[in-house]
């Protein structure tokens, strides 16, 4: 009997193992995503959190307002929650001069290149082709450093369009704000994977993994606007405005999980259709150019 246990066993496994789940497990460990994740998420807390206070200052400047109320719209909160967060993003910031403040700004979106490298990085991992340096990858990464500021100016935009057409108790309209956003997160991070990736993989293999990012972060979005706003609550009370940068730190690694585990599931699906159709590869002919050229470097020099 203890045998044929044994037996069934190690036929669920290697049946568990051959299902997208099982493969998408083993290659998340053996990738080590998860450190991955973590890196990208030190990268965003230091690289664009910066960015957003420094935007935030150049705006109450010029127009009196921070980020901190949009900031507060999109997570839902209310009440001293939401003082917290205003609270991180408001600061006088009248006796610096607007061209400091505008300076400051464009430093900021510099070192935010440094989150795109991670991400490059990681996608090229994920994608197991060959890393890309160089001034061209710098300049690709420092655009997609802007695209970031577009795309995230249209994420609090919609949450400010969604609460001026339903208000904030209208859960149709916050379900409807949720999947707009991650619509534009899909589109976002479809375009993103691309263009940090220097084309070398097709838009069409990189389409199911930009679906799992839009529909994962949508998800994400909703929730957080029922489980944020009394966490921040509690880690404000508890520790100050600590513990809401605690709290917000928490839902950027999530986030940061969730994109990596899309673009892990597309190129999942376009191994799953290469094996089936091995002419159906997700290169383009830059990046199968770019893997001979590599495989070339790392072959010895004759003697």
């Amino acid at each position: 009997m203890p045998t044929r246990e044994s037996r069934q066993d190690r036929a669920v496994r290697r049946w568990l193992q051959r299902t997208l789940v099982g493969r998408g497990y083993d290659r998340f460990r053996e990738l080590d995503l998860d450190t991955h994740a973590l890196a990208f998420c030190a990268q965003q807390v230091t690289c664009t959190a910066p960015m957003v206070v420094a935007i935030s200052a150049v705006l109450s400047r010029e127009t009196g307002q921070s980020i901190g109320p949009a900031m507060t719209r999109f997570f839902g909160l209310h009440g001293s929650s939401a003082r917290a967060v205003e609270e991180l993003f408001v600061r006088d910031s009248s006796s610096i001069s607007t061209a400091a403040l505008i300076l400051s700004m464009v430093v900021a979106v510099f070192f935010t290149t440094s989150v795109a490298s991670v991400q490059q990085r990681t996608f090229e991992v994920i994608w197991s082709i060959p890393r890309v340096v160089g001034v061209r990858s710098y300049v690709r990464q420092l655009w997609w450093a802007l695209a970031l500021v577009a795309y995230s100016g249209a994420v609090l935009l919609v949450s400010r369009t969604g609460r001026a057409l339903w208000g904030d108790h209208n859960h149709r309209g916050v379900i409807v704000a949720a999947w707009v956003q991650g619509a534009l997160t899909m589109l976002f991070y479809w375009w993103s994977q691309y263009w940090l990736l220097g084309g070398r993989i097709r838009w069409r293999a990189l389409l199911p993994g930009a679906v799992a990012i839009g529909i994962g972060t949508a998800v994400v979005f909703r929730l957080t606007r029922v489980i944020i706003p009394g966490q921040i609550s509690w880690q404000v009370h508890a520790y100050g405005l600590v513990g809401a940068v605690f709290v917000l730190t928490v839902w950027l690694m999530i986030v940061s999980a969730v994109i990596y585990l899309g673009v892990l599931f597309g190129s999942l699906i376009a191994e799953r259709r290469f094996a089936k159709n091995p002419g159906a590869t997700p290169l383009t002919r830059v990046g199968v150019d770019s893997i001979v050229r590599a495989e070339t470097e790392r072959q010895p020099a004759p003697s």
